[in-house]
């Protein structure tokens, strides 16, 4: 696993509040940050003629270096490594996940089967994805709020996902709410319970961080609805995904899709350690 965060780029206003988060990430990182731009169409024997093809490839490559352009005016300081792929974009991501600090995509693309980035490369890195997968949302980089959502389940075992928001955390010197929805506590004590097990699941975390204020929140909601309303005054909410079998990946079920498409702020797939 390298430093690199990987960043889809195809021209669009979704792409492009990727790209921009992915930027500040990298600078704050002080990582390498690579663009790619990866597409069916530019694959030798595709529908284009041979001119056609080499004037869509140079169109594309220069889509990327002006991206670069862009970027290194803002921040001369960022090292940016550009990649033009013939191959399906979901593909492309999920290989370049196996070597990533993080990939970076937008909620939408433009054009042919890029037009849908969730539904259709979005959601497949995600499932699939080697390293964190970050989802930003059109607008979702400005960020409404400084501090990091982190949604715990009922079992309070997202190992991986724990210690990256701790991480980031620490990294952005933000607070850090860490988020557990039960749908409403029935009997007496409950709530007490219910605290103390999401204290417990946290405190050698927090031990590890000892600068990170941390907020415990019980939600007495569904969990997609507590994280969805979260993410509205929130920098970046970080959910754990399991894996399950080979070839099916780690999405979080439908609590994670829900969130994938309606969080108003960024969001960041930790797939657990496990099978796949």
């Amino acid at each position: 696993m390298n430093e690199t965060i990987v960043v889809g780029v195809d021209g669009s206003s979704g792409a492009s509040a990727a790209l921009e988060w992915a930027a500040a990430e990298a600078a704050l990182r002080r990582a390498p940050l690579l663009l790619t731009h990866a597409s069916r169409l530019l694959e030798p024997g595709s529908m284009l003629g041979r001119e056609a093809l080499e004037r869509l490839r140079e169109e594309r490559w220069r889509l990327l270096e002006s991206t670069r352009e862009g970027l290194l005016r803002g921040l001369p300081e960022l090292r940016v490594e550009l990649k033009l792929e013939a191959d399906d974009p979901a593909q492309v991501l999920t290989e370049l996940s196996r070597t990533a600090l993080m990939v970076v995509v937008g909620t939408r693309g433009a054009g042919g089967f890029e037009r849908l980035l969730l539904g259709s490369v979005g959601l497949h890195v995600a499932a699939h994805g080697h390293c964190p997968v970050v989802v930003v949302p059109r607008g979702g980089e400005r960020e409404r709020g400084d501090r990091i959502v982190l949604g715990v389940d009922e079992r309070h075992r997202e190992s991986a996902a724990i210690g990256w928001a701790f991480a980031e955390a620490d990294l952005r010197g933000a607070p850090l709410a860490a988020l557990h929805a039960v749908g409403g506590f029935g009997a007496p004590g409950q709530r007490i319970g219910e605290q103390m097990e999401l204290s417990e699941a946290l405190a050698g975390r927090v031990s590890d961080h000892p600068d990170v204020a941390v907020e415990y929140v019980l939600a007495e909601t569904t969990p997609a609805r507590a994280l969805v309303e979260a993410s509205e005054e929130a920098a970046l909410l970080v959910l754990g995904a399991r894996r399950r079998r080979p070839g099916l990946g780690a999405m979080p079920g439908r609590v994670g899709h829900a969130v994938l498409h309606h969080s108003a702020c960024p969001v960041v797939v930790v797939a657990e350690p496990g099978e796949g």
